[in-house]
């Protein structure tokens, strides 16, 4: 509110300052004084008039038309030639006669100014330039200027020219008095003067504080200096007088100005008339509330609604209330504070209890770990003690034994030996059977002898000229060897030494211990012989096949299937559920039918895409039973049938069952034979399920009685009882599905290198061991240490592992079209045997020695010492793999010569026609001679260097000279170094047992030489023939890692292990790392409640939504609408419900059908859809659901649908949280930790940890700790994946999301580690 203006001189400012207090003076008059009557005789309350000053008269002699001093003052500014003193002089001349105009008593300023009685007081207004102010005239030259400008603002000031159009517009928006406006309008002629205008402005005003609840604030000026400090009282005095205070003030002592209903009332004084019983009328218990406190009738009165106090009355209330609920409110704090106590206190109670529980259960466990560990001690001891006991009771049982035995036989030599004696013949025998032995023992030390010394001669004639000249070699032949037995007589007699010493012990006289110890140790023998025959009994008898039946399988694995009403397999496309009744009895399932469709699989599959595949398989099992086969797809079906069992782990046990099905109570023997041949090669195959298995063998050994099926039986029986590391890779060739169906092994040539062959029959489940033990077996090999299989074809040679299986060898050569996966023609020397047999074509399998754990060593085996001495001849002439000049390999030919034809014959010089088979290629080119004269010195060197010498010596002296060799002993690979060295980039690498050398390509001179020590580590890349040899440095100038390509990375890395076991653990490049981890029992509840607290910690935050309550009925959620209080109550239960029972497992764990709302709390109902598309196509991504969700045209392997998703994720922090939630729901509690859904969804999770990661805390700590617990098992496809997840988090965490999503080629990377 402005304040009123009365300075020295007075000018049209003032006058329109004033003229606006006055007005919002009478408009606050009007508010306070008259509508506070108004309210009186509307509620009936007795009261005097109240007086107030009116100040209308001096608001219609400013501003009421038609004579008034702002509309004399606009016609006055409108006349021609009007000036300020012609509009004071009609203004006195018609405004003297009222009340408030005051014309100025000096004469001299009576044409100078006048003056109004405001309600403030008098005022004199100076009329100096009244009308140029009134006219305010425009540039309107300086608004053209405005309204050429470029500033938008400026052209917007330009709309106020017209100042009081602008007010008219602005009034007219405003639920203001439209008849003054439309009044104001007619009136104004021309432009509106400033007076005109500001009388709008002030109109308009007051409508608008007529429409609202209007706040005043008084501004009183303590002093007219404007200093600090300074009060005045007078001034305050007119100020309060003038303002109307003291008029407001008399008001409210004369009047009631408390002003409450008469409900309000009760509510909030009731408190003070507690133990008072009040009438029901509001009125009547406001009267009798007041009357009850002794409050004086004359200080309040009851209206017709309202109760009307004055400030005496309602102060003392006010106050007696306030203490009141001062002392209501300490009560109730202090209860609440004591329940707050007392619940801390609880709490601190229970964790000080659970505390205390734990620590006294640490050291518990501590204290019984410690007995434990004691008692294990003493237990080991008296075992110990008591094993020695039972040892020396059985050696002192031996001894008595062999005693007798040996007195019983020295008796019988005694009466031998008088026989003997008595006999002449028998006397000429025995000393012909000593010559022969004293034989054999010269044989075998001269065969030692002979190579002893052939190693000191070739080391000689190293040492004098630094090549092997072997004419110097054999000056040795004529000595007599050494004998070294010396050994053989110590132990003898040391044998005699204790024999004596265990005849000589006298025994000591039993004491009661001793008493106790023969009773324990006759006891112990006795449970021994128990436990030996229970042993041998078990191994005769057969387990009772009637313990599982495949009854009992069935009904806790099989589904069930409907019946089949027609008899033809047909079944209702309708999702109606049946009943027990209804579906096919589990006892029928177990047998044969002609039906050639099932509805679903037999057993439980947890993938839908195996579910199918079981279906599709039945038919296909159906057709080929029934021979509705054409021969050439009978193959193809039964691979099929097989391929598809070993690449889905799921479907193993599903294929079992279904043949075994099939097979019993067949009405068609034929068909039963071919079920039982499928059978057959599916146990050869692979191996059932652990759920399975016992049942198939109790299945097995059913049939044992009947005399067509037992050998089926027995053959299958005896296949799924060996021990396999693994399954077969490929199904069934041809070859071996014809073989297996007469139970015949696949008859397979192995080659030596000394140009024999061996056929030998393999087993369809054999793997390389077997054979190579077989293939000893037959060659009479003593030891295959060191020995190995290798699969040579046109492209390279490849080390056939242990554990891999021949019967898939064979089988890549089939679809390989190779020659070998036919039979051939194959003679023995005896024409004994097999006729044809596999592996005569391109590709063949060679039996030769892969590791030399001691080069040096000589082999006691003959057989093996000629299958070393083939290699070497091997390895010098085809592979040319030692330095031999051209004088040596003349002499190493002669020797060779010699073990092939003996003494050198005169005129047989057809032997000779072939030098490459005794002279490297090598120098054939290096030194170009015809035919006639290799033929001719091959044939001198027989001559010179083989004549006289047996075939064992001619072999003993070829092998000690090729072992001074440095390179003897190694394995050679051609490789080609990627990148810049000195060396030649084609060079062979070399690994033996002291390490790996770089050997030059044609001088075989060793380039470089590392021992195993140097070598840090070794990486074969996933997908190029690349090997990686990384190397400790020493310093700087060394290099650090050695690159080769060749095609036979993995032998170099496995062979290197051989040597090596620090190597064994090799790693590809492209392929992440895995960990072995042994965790105890306690370790992995650490991990599952690290899990259980991430969990809790969303929870708690409330991160997570609420899964949806599905319990309530239709009923209940229909016919019936519950109480606002009943909501509210069951609103309350759910929010005080422990953790676990609002977010049970399944909340958690992995769902097959959609989603109905989001895991996490999103706000944004398009968010919300995006999140449960993403669901959906995590489905769609695992092979749940066909379509649902962000799929696309052509996309068969998803990509398309994964690099949009994470895009989302990248996109919105919310949906990138809640698809980790997702993830991690989907790889949690899954029923098949290694089957192809399970997988999907880690890949998919392996995807996203690559690129971004949750930024949610609490999300990041649930999906660590879910990575953690699932890495553990490192033998399933889910411990390696989340493996590769975390270490796949803990980079992106280093190096921040990502940007845009994976491509196509990322993707299959990721999703393969």
């Amino acid at each position: 509110i402005f304040g009123f203006e009365n300075f020295g001189v007075n000018s049209f400012e003032q006058l329109c300052i004033n003229f606006t207090n006055e007005k919002l003076h009478k408009f606050f008059n009007h508010y306070v004084f008259a509508l506070e009557q108004q309210i009186y005789r509307e509620e009936d309350i007795n009261f005097s008039h109240i007086q107030f000053t009116d100040n209308t008269d001096c608001l219609e002699l400013i501003e009421k038309a038609p004579t008034c001093v702002l509309r004399m003052l606009d016609d006055e500014c409108r006349f021609p030639k009007g000036t300020d003193e012609s509009f004071v002089e009609k203004q006195h001349k018609d405004l003297s006669g009222h009340k408030n105009y005051i014309v100025p008593e000096d004469k001299r300023r009576l044409k100078m100014e006048f003056g109004i009685l405001h309600y403030a007081g008098p005022v004199m207004y100076s009329i100096k330039q009244f009308l140029e102010k009134n006219k305010d005239v425009q540039q309107d030259m300086l608004f053209d200027f405005m309204r050429a400008s470029s500033v938008t603002f400026v052209k917007d000031i330009c709309r106020f020219q017209d100042l009081l159009a602008a007010t008219m517009e602005m009034t007219k928006s405003i639920a203001v008095n439209k008849d003054k406006l439309n009044e104001s309008n007619t009136q104004r002629r021309g432009k509106p003067t400033v007076g005109d205008t500001f009388k709008q402005q002030l109109m308009a005003l007051v409508d608008v504080l007529d429409i609202t609840t209007p706040w005043y604030v008084r501004c009183l000026k303590p002093n007219s200096v404007k200093k600090p400090k300074i009060y005045e009282d007078e001034l305050i005095i007119t100020q309060l007088r003038y303002s109307g205070m003291l008029d407001i003030i008399r008001i409210r002592r004369e009047g009631f100005p408390v002003h409450v209903p008469a409900s309000s009332f009760l509510d909030k004084y009731r408190c003070l008339a507690v133990n008072e019983k009040l009438p029901e009328s509001d009125k009547l218990a406001v009267a009798h509330i007041l009357r009850s406190l002794k409050v004086p009738e004359t200080e309040w009165q009851i209206g017709r609604t309202m109760v009307f106090l004055r400030n005496s009355v309602f102060d003392p209330l006010e106050e007696r209330r306030l203490v009141l609920l001062t002392t209501k409110i300490v009560l109730i704090q202090k209860t609440w504070r004591g329940y707050l106590q007392r619940l801390a206190f609880r709490k601190m109670k229970a964790a000080a209890v659970r505390i205390q529980s734990w620590y006294r259960g640490r050291r518990q466990r501590l204290w019984y770990i410690k007995q434990r560990r004691a008692i294990i001690l003493i237990q080991s001891h008296l075992r110990g003690m008591f094993a020695r006991e039972l040892y020396a009771a059985l050696k002192e049982q031996k001894r008595k034994e062999e005693e007798e035995r040996l007195r019983k036989l020295r008796e019988e030599e005694e009466r031998k030996r008088l026989e003997l004696l008595a006999m002449a013949e028998r006397d000429r025998e025995e000393l012909r059977q000593k010559e022969v032995q004293t034989s054999l023992e010269a044989a075998q030390r001269e065969l030692y002898s002979l190579a002893k010394m052939a190693e000191s001669k070739v080391d000689k004639a190293l040492g004098t000229g630094g090549e092997v000249d072997l004419d110097k070699m054999f000056t040795f032949l004529v000595e007599a060897p050494k004998e070294v037995a010396k050994e053989r007589d110590f132990l003898s007699d040391l044998n005699k030494e204790l024999d004596g010493m265990f005849q000589s012990s006298q025994p000591k006289p039993e004491g009661g211990r001793t008493v106790r110890r023969k009773r324990r140790i006759e006891k112990k023998l006795l449970i021994l012989q128990e436990e030996e025959e229970a042993a041998k009994k078990q191994t005769d008898t057969v387990d009772d096949p009637a313990q599982f039946d495949m009854l009992t399988f069935a009904e806790k694995w099989f589904n069930n299937h409907p019946k089949d009403i027609t008899g033809l397999g047909t079944f209702t496309m309708r999702r109606k559920k049946f009943t027990k009744q209804e579906a096919i009895p589990k006892a029928e399932m177990v047998r044969y039918t002609k039906s050639v469709s099932i509805p679903t699989s037999l057993i439980h599959l947890h993938d839908p895409e195996n579910v199918n595949l079981a279906c599709t398989i039945w038919k296909d099992l159906c057709k080929f039973m029934k021979g509705d086969l054409k021969p050439e797809q009978v193959n193809i079906t039964i691979q099929n049938i097989i391929a598809y069992a070993i690449d889905r782990p799921e479907l193993r046990d599903e294929v079992f069952c279904q043949i075994m099905r099939q097979v019993v109570e067949n009405p068609r023997e034929e068909d039963t034979d071919r079920g039982w041949h499928l059978l057959c090669l599916c146990c050869a195959a692979m191996t059932p399920g652990r759920s399975l298995t016992k049942f198939l063998q109790a299945f097995l050994k059913n049939h044992f009685n009947n005399e067509r099926r037992q050998r089926f039986a027995r053959w299958c029986l005896g296949t799924i009882c060996l021990t396999r590391v693994a399954p077969r890779k490929h199904p069934p060739s041809a070859m071996e599905i014809s073989a297996v169906r007469n139970l015949n092994p696949l008859i397979c040539r192995f080659y030596f290198l000394d140009g024999k062959a061996k056929a030998v029959g393999v087993d369809p489940s054999a793997t390389a061991s077997d054979v190579l033990r077989a293939l000893a077996e037959k060659i009479e090999l003593q030891s295959v240490d060191g020995w190995a299989l290798y699969e040579v074809n046109p492209e390279a040679e490849h080390y056939i592992k242990g554990h891999e299986y021949i019967a898939d060898i064979i089988g890549q050569w089939e679809r390989d079209k190779r020659t070998s996966a036919a039979m051939s023609r194959y003679q023995t020397v005896s024409k004994k045997g097999h006729k044809e047999a596999l592996g005569g074509g391109d590709s063949k399998f060679v039996f030769r020695k892969r590791i030399f754990r001691n080069p040096r060593e000589i082999p006691q085996d003959p057989v093996e010492y000629h299958l070393m001495y083939a290699q070497a001849v091997h390895s010098v002439v085809q592979l040319d793999e030692f330095p031999v000049n051209e004088k040596v390999a003349l002499q190493l030919a002669g020797l060779q010569l010699q073990v092939l034809w003996g003494d050198f014959e005169q005129g047989k010089d057809s032997r000779y026609n072939e030098p490459s088979a005794h002279i490297p290629c090598r120098i054939l080119d290096e030194k170009p001679r015809s035919g006639e004269m290799w033929s001719s010195a091959l044939a001198e060197a027989h001559r010179e260097f083989g004549t006289g010498k047996t075939e064992i010596q001619a072999k003993v002296w070829y092998l000690t000279s090729v072992k001074h060799y440095p390179l003897y002993g190694s394995t050679f690979f051609p490789v080609s170094y990627k990148g810049f060295w000195s060396y030649p980039n084609n060079l062979v690498l070399a690994v033996d047992l002291s390490g790996f050398k770089f050997v030059n390509l044609r001088s075989k001179s060793i380039m470089a030489d590392f021992p195993y020590t140097r070598l840090e580590s070794i990486s074969v890349d996933h997908d190029d023939p690349v090997v990686v040899l990384n190397m400790k440095v020493r310093n700087p100038e060394e290099q650090k890692c050695y690159m080769f390509e060749t095609l036979q990375k993995e032998d170099i890395a496995n062979l290197i292990a051989s040597y090596s076991p620090t190597h064994s653990n090799w790693s590809r490049v492209g392929e992440a790392k895995t960990k072995t981890y042994h965790l105890s029992d306690e370790e992995k509840m650490k991990l599952y409640d690290e899990v259980l607290s991430a969990r809790r910690a969303l929870a708690e935050n409330n991160l997570l939504q609420r899964p949806v309550d599905t319990s309530t009925g239709f009923l209940t959620t229909t016919l019936r609408r519950p109480s606002r209080q009943k909501l509210m109550r069951l609103q309350k239960q759910k929010e005080n419900l422990p953790f676990e029972k609002v977010f049970k497992q399944n909340f958690w764990s992995y769902s097959k059908s959609r989603l109905s709302q989001p895991i996490s709390i999103i706000l944004g109902d398009e968010l919300e859809d995006t999140a449960c598309k993403m669901f959906h196509s995590l489905l769609v991504y695992a092979g749940l659901e066909k379509a649902g969700g962000f799929e696309m045209e052509n996309d068969d392997q998803h990509m398309g649908m994964a690099q949009m998703v994470i895009s989302k994720c990248l996109e919105k922090e919310a949906l990138c949280n809640e698809f980790y939630l997702q993830l991690v729901k989907q790889t949690t509690d899954q029923p098949d930790p290694n089957s192809r859904i399970n997988a999907q969804n880690w890949r998919f999770m392996a995807m996203t940890c690559s690129i971004v990661v949750p930024r949610s805390k609490e999300i990041l700590s649930y999906l660590m700790a879910h990575l953690r617990k699932c890495s553990t098992d490192s033998n399933t496809e889910e411990g390696k994946y989340a493996q590769f997840c975390m270490q796949c988090v803990q980079r992106t965490a280093q190096n921040r999301n990502r940007k845009y999503p994976p491509s196509s080629q990322e993707i299959l990377c990721v999703t393969n580690r």
